[in-house]
């Protein structure tokens, strides 16, 4: 009897068993086919979440990082937490580079004070673009996604025969080709004609303009034209295009004479550009391409600084026996000397080393942003890494050079602007 017992036992288990395994097989199946539906809801849901939002923070793809865009020098409350900031190694990577920024500094846009999302407050278009932020860059960039003309309202007098115009320039991978990204100088009587950037009467009032187009080579190519030379083509410019996407800016204008840089390398040298009587009296960025919303390009703008005047290092280091220069430019929150310092470091060491028996001290000088007591470390620092880089890079005698920090106790401009706290941000060269 207990054998059959036994018997029966195994038969009812034998019978059952596969039942109950093929309830948790389908059990399984049906649970994953949920969890499936379930995720596709999820993305579906937050690819709606993001196309809702302003964009906040951008991708940019392929920027050679060893020549990315400098930050604004002391954006201590841009930058982004943990983000490493990368630039030219050593100040001799400019060597060739001769650009002196002029002594005052009248437009400074850094988009610090404008929300994220919001076009820029004191700035104008008839178009569209948002300030972003962009991975493993510090500070606010201007995102140009649509065909139009933009400008800074800040600007309202007449440029002087001399004046010195920087920014930082990123290109993404869409706009290669048909992209292109335009600054305009020019002389306009009304808002409409700054809109007007293709009217051909331009050609026969004072302008100078340059065009870059990031082409899918190695090799970009730039338009530019004024008023007395007409239009012009220059092909193969390595230093930007879409492998090379990511630049600095720099245009010099004396009198006739107009240069343009790109990063460390002169692009264009034009003896003859312009009438140097006529005066300029408007700044504008015309981006160019039809297929910006269809593909997703975008030129991205940062840092834009336009300065007036000529360094007059020389007189004022030797007859006034006070120089202070807002061209040496250090790394963000950092004593580290960017490269693009190069010219204005130059034209002081030729200064020191043409008059052997003149000592000077260095003063470094920041604006009010940040701890007071950071700010005088810093300064210090700064002005102690300008001796070091005179004395190694341009064989200055140390022993010519004190050196001090007042950080931001000394302010030449108001620190409740971009352009103020631009001005602040300096170095000092006292004769002793």
């Amino acid at each position: 009897m207990k054998k059959i017992s036994i018997l029966c036992v195994l038969f009812f288990y034998c019978i059952s068993c596969p039942a109950q395994l093929l309830d948790r097989i389908k059990n399984k199946v049906e649970q994953k086919v949920v969890d499936q539906i379930d995720q596709s809801i999820d993305k579906a849901t937050q690819k709606k979440k993001r196309n809702d939002k302003p964009a906040e923070t951008e991708s940019v793809p392929r920027v050679n990082e060893e020549s990315a865009p400098s930050p604004s020098e002391d954006a201590k409350d841009q930058q982004q937490p943990n983000t490493p900031i990368k630039t030219a190694t050593g100040i001799t990577a400019y060597s060739k580079f001769d650009f002196v920024p002029g002594k005052t500094i009248i437009l400074h846009e850094d988009f610090s004070q404008d929300a994220i999302g919001d076009f820029p407050a004191n700035w104008n278009t008839r178009s569209g673009a948002e300030i972003v932020t962009i991975d493993g860059r510090s500070g606010k960039w201007l995102r140009l996604n649509q065909s139009g003309v933009f400008y800074s309202e800040a600007l309202t007098d007449d440029l002087p025969e001399n004046f010195t115009l920087q920014m930082d320039l990123i290109a993404n991978e869409h706009v290669s080709n048909i992209g292109e990204f335009m600054i305009s100088l020019m002389q306009t009587g009304d808002t409409d004609q700054k809109f007007d950037w293709g009217n051909a009467s331009q050609l026969t009032t004072p302008s100078f303009k340059i065009a870059f187009q990031p082409t899918s080579t190695d090799k970009g190519q730039l338009k530019y034209s004024s008023n007395l030379i007409g239009g012009q083509y220059k092909h193969g410019v390595p230093e930007f295009n879409i492998n090379k996407n990511s630049t600095r800016i720099s245009i010099w204008r004396q009198k006739q004479r107009v240069r343009v840089y790109l990063d460390s390398s002169k692009v264009l040298d034009l003896p003859r550009a312009l009438n140097a009587p006529e005066p300029l009296n408007t700044l504008t960025f015309t981006a160019i391409n039809p297929d910006f919303s269809q593909k997703g390009g975008a030129f991205f703008l940062a840092n834009v600084q336009l300065a007036v005047g000529v360094a007059d290092t020389r007189n004022k280091l030797l007859t006034e026996g006070k120089f202070a220069t807002s061209g040496i430019l250090f790394d963000v929150n950092s004593d580290r000397i960017l490269p693009q310092s190069y010219g204005s470091l130059k034209e002081i060491a030729q200064v020191l080393q043409e008059n052997a028996s003149v000592r000077f001290k260095i003063v470094g000088h920041t604006d009010s942003d940040g701890n007071e007591g950071d700010n005088e470390s810093l300064s210090k620092r700064r002005a102690a890494a300008v001796k070091e880089t005179l004395k190694s890079d341009f064989s200055i005698d140390a022993a010519r050079l004190d050196t001090d920090g007042k950080g931001e106790t000394d302010p030449v401009d108001s620190n409740e602007t971009p352009v103020g706290k631009a001005n602040n941000r300096r170095v000092e060269f006292i004769k002793l």
